[in-house]
């Protein structure tokens, strides 16, 4: 009988075969195609500092709002619905909100998801067929049965397609999709898997005579983005655009619990950041992406490409702080801020995509680390490379 490959027996281990390096992989995850979308709405963010700052009566709160809104480097979001407009503020301080505010994350997020998620598999000849698996991310809305199953229908996907959900893993959650769905295409490699982020945040808002709902109302964007990953023989040629994914990683820091903490109250889902993270990230980011990198026979030198996930100035800040880049080096990453605000797990979907459309570079490769932060606090992330031509 032909034993399976990759098993080892007892013989084989007493003969010191378990010291065998693995066996190299016969196939790679990459990423085929990419789609992102925002809602209509475009909030100019010096206009929304000062509507903010006129919902308070202290003098010194009306001052400290508008260096609050400065401070976050974004010039606009896209919001699905304008938290300041007089009804809504109106509902978001009544009690026990949450359930009306799930269902009007369902409402916005349906028609957002299935044009971003048309626009992904445009290119597939048979999505019903080709799709076997499709990832649903989102930290920002909870109800079954929900996108996904929106999805599925309105793109005319098979009723059988493989479905999964990963919430609460904040921005981080996209890597987390990514990592799965490269594990099921390299098991089923006549199969892609969609994953498929969004959030909307705004429908969470909510403004209490509190600085801290401020602060958060000043950073969050609604957004969302797709990709579709195929698996592919190793050393066969891909098409201009292809995004191999070399290598994923996670890692969980230590005593950083306090850093991203994601919680459901009566009124709204909620986000609180600690004053310590970006600390956790200047003394965590380097030691695990210099190990990663040198796993793949890479150092930091060789990466042409840093996606940081672009969450705030002190995120991106820190992050090249402790990578021992400059800050610009993330260029992608400050661009996407100004322009969008922190998306949470969408943000890393609209930079990588940036970074694919980017001409300017002779090379038929480019080398990238990409990376983002989870509740733990926990570093999540992938080495990757864009194939040029």
């Amino acid at each position: 009988m032909r034993r399976p490959h990759g098993v080892l027996r007892t013989a084989d281990v007493e003969h010191g075969h378990d010291l065998l390096p693995p066996t190299p992989p016969t196939t790679v995850g990459v990423i085929e195609a990419v789609a992102t979308g925002s809602p209509r709405r475009v909030v100019d963010q010096r206009a929304n500092a000062a509507r903010v700052a006129d919902l308070f009566a202290d003098p010194a709160q009306r001052q400290r709002i508008p260096r609050i809104y400065q401070k976050t480097r974004i010039d606009t979001r896209h919001l699905a619905i304008d938290p300041l407009e007089p009804e809504f503020l109106e509902f978001s301080r009544k009690p026990a909100t949450i359930r009306e505010r799930m269902n009007l994350f369902f409402e916005h997020a349906v028609p957002l998801a299935v044009d971003v998620a048309r626009r992904a598999v445009e290119n597939l000849a048979d999505p019903a067929e080709e799709i076997g698996q499709l990832i649903f991310v989102t930290s920002t809305g909870f109800i079954a049965p929900g996108v996904d199953v929106a999805v599925v229908k309105q793109l005319a996907l098979s009723p059988t397609v493989n479905r999964m959900i990963v919430n609460f893993m904040g921005c981080a959650a996209a890597m987390n999709g990514i990592r799965t769905a490269v594990d099921y295409v390299r098991a089923h490699p006549d199969k892609k898997s969609m994953v498929l982020c969004i959030e909307v945040s705004s429908v969470n808002a909510v403004f209490d005579d509190d600085v801290n709902d401020v602060i958060t109302h000043s950073l969050f964007g609604d957004g969302c983005g797709a990709v579709v990953i195929g698996a592919n023989q190793v050393h066969q040629p891909l098409a201009a655009g292809s995004v191999v994914i070399r290598d994923s990683f996670s890692h969980l820091f230590d005593d950083a619990e306090d850093g991203i903490v994601l919680g459901v109250k009566d009124t709204a889902i909620t986000c609180e950041l600690a004053t310590s993270l970006p600390d956790y990230i200047y003394q965590g980011v380097d030691p695990v992406v210099s190990q990663v990198l040198a796993r793949n026979g890479l150092d930091k030198a060789a990466v042409d490409l840093w996606a940081i996930h672009p969450g705030g100035p002190r995120i991106i800040e820190e992050s090249a702080r402790s990578l021992g880049i400059p800050p610009e080096a993330a260029a992608p990453s400050w661009d996407v801020l100004a322009e969008h605000g922190n998306m949470l797990s969408v943000s890393l979907i609209f930079v990588l995509e940036r970074m694919i459309r980017d001409t300017r570079s002779a090379a038929p490769i480019s080398t990238g680390v990409a990376f983002s932060f989870a509740p733990g606090v926990t570093l999540e992330g992938i080495v990757f490379d864009v194939i040029r031509s």
